[in-house]
């Protein structure tokens, strides 16, 4: 089963950088632009918004 890539709003952002679960990655989102972010390999966190969860096209992580 593949995984569904979703981008989401972090609640506490500087929390996810001593995370040993997150890497930076480029994201490709669904209106055609790239930008960096933070991919969780943990795949369920409290520290995420997914109220305004959106679809992601790809990702890749940095640096590939």
């Amino acid at each position: 089963m593949a995984k569904e890539l979703k981008v989401v709003r972090l609640l506490e952002p500087e929390l996810c950088l001593k995370c040993n679960f997150a890497d930076v990655a480029d994201v490709d989102t669904a209106d055609g632009s790239t930008q960096r972010m933070i991919y969780c390999r943990r795949g369920d966190c409290d520290n995420w918004d997914t109220q305004s969860a959106e679809p992601a096209k790809r990702m890749r992580l940095f640096p590939e």
